[in-house]
């Protein structure tokens, strides 16, 4: 009869592998709690825009301009730009604000998931949810776009 260890070695075997087996359940329980993926958009329920169920959905729609804009890139595995950016609302198509009225937003995972495009110059048309009237609460947007000479002329 062959053996891997030793009659004496065999006894502390137990000792040895009881660390290894500790992490070994704490990480596959770990997996067990991992973070749930972000619902979709709601305007891109099925990861291509639908302008008419944004429309629908939103509480507010607005042309603007971007500015201020800070970026936080976030390396891997994340591989995200969190930027921080104001919105300067110039024409409410839906909902009611100032004009002039400026909004705040940072690009989130979930919530404000859309990152910027490399060029913000320009107008752009942004869809959201109600904003929060506490100004310590985070606004928040569904979908912005860059507008086009042929939605410009609408």
């Amino acid at each position: 009869m062959t053996f891997l260890f030793s009659p004496g070695q065999a006894e502390f075997m137990p000792r040895r592998l009881a660390p290894l087996l500790a992490v070994g359940l704490l990480l596959a329980s770990r997996t067990g709690t991992a973070t749930k993926p972000c619902p979709p958009s709601p305007c891109t329920p099925k990861g291509v825009v639908d302008l008419a169920k944004c429309r629908e959905i939103s509480d507010w729609i607005a042309t603007g301009t971007i500015s201020k804009v800070v970026h936080h890139p976030a390396d891997f595995p994340l591989l995200k730009d969190f930027a921080e950016f104001t919105f300067t609302v110039s024409k409410w198509e839906k909902g009611t604000g100032k004009s002039d009225q400026t909004i705040d937003f940072r690009v989130g995972w979930c919530d404000n998931s859309q990152t910027l495009p490399k060029e913000t110059k320009g107008l752009f048309t942004c869809y959201g949810p109600t904003l929060p009237k506490d100004p310590a609460l985070p606004n928040r947007y569904f979908y912005f776009e860059p507008v086009t000479d042929s939605k410009k002329e609408r």
